[in-house]
């Protein structure tokens, strides 16, 4: 029977937290595991947030809060997950982000194969597709993205776990520096080079709130891939396919509805934000802005008081 600890970061989710740990401990996990503890680190939380945790884990001892007085980046709340979690599996996942029913059961089926070291979940937008945001927060995340690990894992190359949910071996990470950005990136590659799989289950849904603003657009997707270059850098990788334009058009062209003008002008303005994006994030990296302890981007964070869905382009 394997034992399963869940890891989730916090800064200032009093609206929502108390429901996804709900969610979380309602999750049917597969009858080889077992749920032994959801521990919340709760960084620099200024809200309910630690008040909300501390009446559940009066009501279920499983759930634990760790504190830090201070906002010091999500790295570092990893490693005080990584230093305290006793399960035999640790599940990472984040408090603005709703793990669909049976995801964390899927993720840790992988690792009925000795061989396997890491699972990555796949986040799909809540966002509604009738606006412009809803439908870029779905080209990218829906569409692109999911085409690109998917191709990745044909090709026995995929690393890019996500952030948002997945799965870690606590054996083979006592820890990670905390001025990495895309700590799911990094994960994912010092377990393959570790010598273990490291795979990508789509079935492992997660659900997320995309940028709903383009000052939000670009705080969020210039910081990803700031962390992507960060990762390349360090790991000298000659690119990586969710920020390598080569890799992304083929996928974008894929994607791409020519029976609605609506959705080819969206598609075409949203080609260019991203473009922008990458343009920015280099300039950012080259100049040594590499922003680990990000700021939260408001319109990203919902208040999960309902089972949401996702939709779709």
């Amino acid at each position: 029977m394997k034992e399963i600890s869940v890891g989730m970061c916090a800064h200032n989710e009093g609206s929502s937290i108390g429901y996804v740990i709900t969610n979380i401990l309602d999750q049917a996990l597969p009858y080889d595991a077992v749920l032994r503890e959801i521990i919340v680190v709760a960084s620099g939380c200024t809200d309910l947030t630690e008040d909300i945790v501390k009446q559940i884990s009066h009501r279920n001892p499983k759930v634990k809060l760790m504190t830090q007085k201070e906002k010091r980046g999500k790295a570092s709340a990893i490693n005080l997950i990584l230093g305290q979690a006793r399960g035999d599996i640790i599940v990472l996942t984040d408090a603005d982000v709703f793990p669909a029913q049976g995801s964390i059961g899927e993720l840790v089926k992988e690792f009925r194969d000795d061989t396997v070291g890491a699972v990555g979940g796949r986040p799909i937008p809540v966002d509604g597709t009738e606006n412009f945001w809803g439908f870029t927060s779905h080209l990218i995340w829906t569409h692109i993205q999911n085409e690109l690990l998917q191709w990745e894992m044909r090709q026995g190359i995929f690393f890019q776990l996500s952030g948002y949910l997945c799965a870690i071996l606590p054996q083979l990470l006592e820890s990670i520096p905390e001025t990495v950005i895309d700590e799911d990136k990094y994960m994912g590659q010092m377990i393959r080079r570790r010598g273990y799989k490291v795979v990508y289950e789509p079935r492992a849904v997660v659900y997320i709130q995309g940028p709903r603003s383009i000052s939000d657009f670009f705080r969020q997707r210039v910081r990803v891939l700031i962390g992507h270059l960060q990762v390349q850098n360090w790991f000298a990788l000659s690119s990586i396919s969710t920020s390598s334009p080569r890799k992304i058009l083929p996928a974008l062209v894929k994607s791409v509805d020519l029976s609605s003008p609506r959705k080819l002008a969206w598609t075409a303005l949203a080609a260019a934000l991203e473009g922008s994006a990458h343009l920015l994030a280099r300039y950012d990296f080259i100049s040594g802005k590499v922003p680990y302890n990000w700021p939260a981007v408001p319109t990203t964070k919902p208040e999960w008081n309902a089972k949401p869905t996702g939709g779709s382009v």
